[in-house]
């Protein structure tokens, strides 16, 4: 009984972890929060849609809370990995080779995430 009440407090921090990174977010940039980013969103929407599946996640652990949460991670690694393709031609102009792998580095490891998000992923819970 034990190991499995240890499983589910391991589970609910891989989504309030990323909940209080989000709301770090929200909060140290409250000023700024009425300014578009380069998608021309809102930060605010930017922070209060994860912010809100992410508590949504935590509290429930559901199947589709997960699928919020993997189409978000899924976006960030998107967004995250082409930007690292176009700064590519900018490698001896803006930084070195070494930064640069090292942010493939941070790719890996997010991936790595992604890869926990699947293996713990809910299986009962539908909504």
């Amino acid at each position: 009984m034990k190991i499995r009440n240890y499983k589910s407090i391991l589970i609910r921090l891989l989504y309030i972890i990323p909940l209080t990174i989000f709301i770090y977010a929200l909060l140290s940039n409250w000023k700024d929060l009425d300014s578009e980013s380069s998608f021309g969103i809102k930060y605010l929407y930017v922070t209060i849609v994860p912010i809100m599946i992410f508590a949504y996640q935590s509290i429930r652990n559901s199947i589709v809370g997960w699928i919020l949460v993997i189409f978000l991670y899924m976006s960030y690694l998107t967004l995250l990995i082409n930007e690292l393709i176009e700064d590519y031609a900018n490698v001896d102009i803006k930084f070195s080779h070494g930064q640069y792998l090292s942010s493939w580095i941070f790719v890996i490891m997010y991936l790595g995430l992604g890869f926990i998000y699947y293996k713990y992923r809910p299986r009962k819970l539908i909504i």
